[in-house]
């Protein structure tokens, strides 16, 4: 799978229905159930797998000025700077 892009509490909650598909496949006896748990687990396991984990910032200004601070330590373009803080790209959090 390409193109699944998760923050990191997608991933955690993500991990945490494996945990309880795993606990439920092994401690069911019933045989249809178990072959259900079992393609549910390996579709999850594959968008883990293959998931970009990006950064959740909380406001454009909190990005704006890591990228300021990024280039006033190395003397890069705010471009540059992106590309190293941000490779596969940043959330940013919408108000509340």
């Amino acid at each position: 799978m390409k193109g699944i892009y998760l923050t990191q509490e997608g991933k955690q909650a993500i991990e945490a229905k494996i945990a309880e598909l795993e606990n439920y496949t092994y401690a069911t006896q019933n045989i249809w159930i178990e072959g259900q748990n079992s393609g549910m687990l390996e579709i999850l396991e594959d968008i883990l797998s293959s998931a970009i984990i990006l950064p959740v910032e909380e406001s454009f200004y909190t990005v704006e000025n890591k990228l300021k601070y990024h280039c006033g330590r190395t003397g890069c373009s705010k471009d540059g700077a992106t590309l190293r803080e941000y490779p596969n790209g940043v959330i940013i959090q919408p108000k509340q």
